[in-house]
């Protein structure tokens, strides 16, 4: 009889751990694929629908404003990463930190830019989702310059590695 007991005190233990876990578990699974949706769109030239998608309602007057800006400026973003990612489900926020490339046509010259990116855990329509409360980048052309070596490795090791650059001889 106690054994029983004991059998299902564990049980029960077990199950309220799970219980308990899944939810932040979902909630840090719901933070990864809204913070790289939302930075592939900017990557993609879809600047309007990330905002539209992801930017709390407050701001999203001013992020479509920026946004059309962004493209009136003729800025290509040609690739981004994620330095840093900070999920806070009790608190219901989170931080990321991107880097971004990109250009400002007519030049061809690659620059980068740091991109702080506060998000909220929120319920929108009775629909909670992760939202981001801070606005874009300036994106302009005093940012540091990348070397073409640079972007062209980054872009190998986003895409292939780093031996396809070896290869076209760019490495003595």
């Amino acid at each position: 009889m106690i054994q029983t007991f004991k059998a299902g005190l564990l049980l029960l233990c077990c199950l309220m751990t799970t219980a308990c876990s899944t939810p932040n578990s979902t909630i840090r699974e719901e933070f990864e694929k809204s913070m790289k949706a939302y930075n592939k769109l900017l990557r993609w030239h879809e600047i309007e629908g990330a905002g539209m998608a992801y930017m709390v309602p407050e701001l999203r007057d001013e992020f479509v404003k920026a946004a059309a800006d962004i493209k009136k400026r003729e800025v290509a973003i040609t690739d981004f990463r994620i330095l840093t990612s900070e999920c806070l489900p009790d608190k219901g926020t989170g931080e990321v930190v991107a880097e971004f490339d990109y250009y400002i046509l007519p030049s061809n010259r690659i620059k980068t830019q740091s991109y702080r990116q506060d998000w909220v855990y929120r319920d929108i329509n009775e629909r909670k989702s992760w939202k981001v409360k801070s606005g874009l980048p300036p994106l302009n052309e005093s940012q540091r310059h990348l070397s073409l070596a640079h972007s062209l490795t980054s872009f190998a090791r986003a895409h292939r590695g780093t031996e396809n650059i070896k290869k076209m001889a760019l490495y003595p």
